[in-house]
């Protein structure tokens, strides 16, 4: 695996980069195991995907739970959250999209998946994760060893008194035919993908209160490429079970690229998503163009100024850590939340920012500015045009700005700024009911759109 250091051409890197995006794939792609369909008075976790009974069948992800589903499927096509029934004893919904580009039933050749105990597999053996962490490639995370022999996924200090996890993933190669898996009870555990598709939509077996086993049986040996990809809260690899014939090693990344994602909100998720696990938008991202191992620094209500309420760490007091990790390459997102600033101010802090980068790497830097916002629209222009002035104050440096704002079109339109574009309308697709944070299947569309900026007008400026 190469070195991630800078001793190395830029025009080297700029080809590794871009042989990265060639290997980039897409986490929205169709699942071994189709969802269920919604179903009055069945039980639902928060984070489980059902279909309904429209033709074609749109896909729904339940983000809040009272009780068990109501009397009326959800049937809204936009960005809004709805009860199947009383609220707050029901199941909260939004939708998250559907089939697509491929058949909305389960694959003939999918693995038989079963709900165990709190025992071992029978026929398994449990491997201890911790001790034998070196067989298992991690992105975007570091290991810390709990209860003994699993490992606690982490990723920074946030600066007020917890460490930052969630949104990385776990990847190994095995011959095994079947494999148990212990996720954490009470959490919301992870996704399994298996040769880049997910078993199911939804987690396997989450949010049961018990450290509850699973497993995966796929009938035949064969090397699969295992990955179990992981949400907004913290993370946990828990043990997994196999037999003593058979085998894992590590899964080295197509490209050994490190990426580091500096955000907000918008990257550290919100009661509004998401909840798809992998979804995260810098896990998201960093898997479409090919930079597997994406560390994300995002801590809602931050900014360049705006410390949050913790206080936490702003974008700049993330540097030391993020350079801890010797990146590749540098992301930052946003962000609105700076919005109540003046443009000087803002703009003189992103060069500070800037400025501390440029002092431990010369790793390039893109920079995606805040989403185009109905709310403060106006205030949010200002930001976006104080970062714009920076990132062109700095010019020759391997520094660069993405306009949403400034766009042709802005990436969210609606009436507060398509008056050049009328008919365009898409804010209420991809925005939740606060009119601030993307549902699921707005971290997917923002994850899509930044991935082909990156790629087509961002990389290729690299000098």
């Amino acid at each position: 695996m190469s070195s991630r250091n800078f001793n190395q051409s830029t025009a080297a890197l700029k080809i590794r980069l871009k042989q990265a995006v060639d290997a980039g794939r897409p986490l929205w792609v169709r699942p071994w195991i189709a969802p269920t369909a919604w179903t009055s008075g069945q039980t639902v976790q928060v984070g489980e995907v059902r279909k309904n009974s429209a033709t074609p069948a749109q896909w729904y992800i339940a983000i809040a739970q009272g009780g068990v589903c109501g009397a009326t499927e959800p049937s809204q096509t936009n960005g809004s959250a709805a009860w199947d029934g009383t609220a707050n004893a029901s199941v909260l919904w939004t939708h998250l999209g559907g089939a697509a580009d491929w058949a909305d039933a389960d694959d003939t050749a999918k693995p038989t998946v079963t709900i165990g105990t709190t025992s071992t597999p029978s026929g398994l053996t449990a491997l201890d994760v911790w001790v034998n962490r070196s067989l298992f490639t991690l992105n975007g995370y570091y290991a810390a060893q709990y209860n003994t022999s699993n490992i606690r996924l982490k990723v920074f200090d946030s600066k007020s008194g917890t460490t930052k996890s969630g949104g990385g993933s776990v990847a190994f190669w095995s011959d095994a035919p079947k494999i148990g898996f212990k996720p954490l009870g009470g959490n919301e555990g992870a996704r399994v993908f298996v040769d880049g598709r997910p078993i199911t939509v939804d987690p396997i077996n989450v949010n049961t209160g018990n450290s509850t086993w699973f497993t995966v049986d796929w009938g035949v040996r064969k090397p699969r490429l295992w990955e179990l990809v992981y949400g907004k809260q913290d993370s946990y690899f828990q043990t997994i079970a196999i037999t003593s014939a058979d085998q894992v090693w590590p899964a080295p990344r197509p490209i050994a690229m490190r990426g580091v994602f500096i955000g907000d909100s918008y990257l550290d998720g919100s009661s509004y998503g998401p909840f798809l696990l992998g979804n995260t938008l810098s896990a998201h991202f960093g898997r479409l163009i090919g930079i597997d191992d994406m560390w994300r620094f995002g801590i809602g209500g931050t900014g360049l100024l705006n410390p949050g309420s913790g206080p936490f760490y702003t974008y700049r007091e993330r540097v030391p850590e993020l350079l801890s990790q010797s990146p590749n390459a540098i992301f930052v997102q946003g962000s609105t939340n700076d919005a109540s600033y003046t443009q000087a101010a803002i703009t003189t802090e992103a060069l500070a920012f800037l400025d501390a980068i440029r002092a431990g790497t010369s790793a390039p830097v893109f920079w995606f500015g805040p989403a185009p916002l109905s709310g403060s629209y106006s205030a949010i222009q200002t930001v976006d045009t104080a970062l714009a002035v920076a990132v062109a104050a700095r010019p020759n440096s391997n520094i660069f700005y993405k306009s949403m704002v400034t766009a042709t079109p802005p990436w969210l339109t609606g009436s507060h700024n398509n008056a050049n574009y009328s008919w365009s309308s898409n804010f209420a697709q991809y925005i939740g009911g606060d009119n601030t944070h993307p549902i699921d299947k707005g971290t997917i569309y923002l994850a899509q759109r930044m991935a082909s900026a990156y790629a087509s007008e961002m990389l290729p400026l690299v000098a």
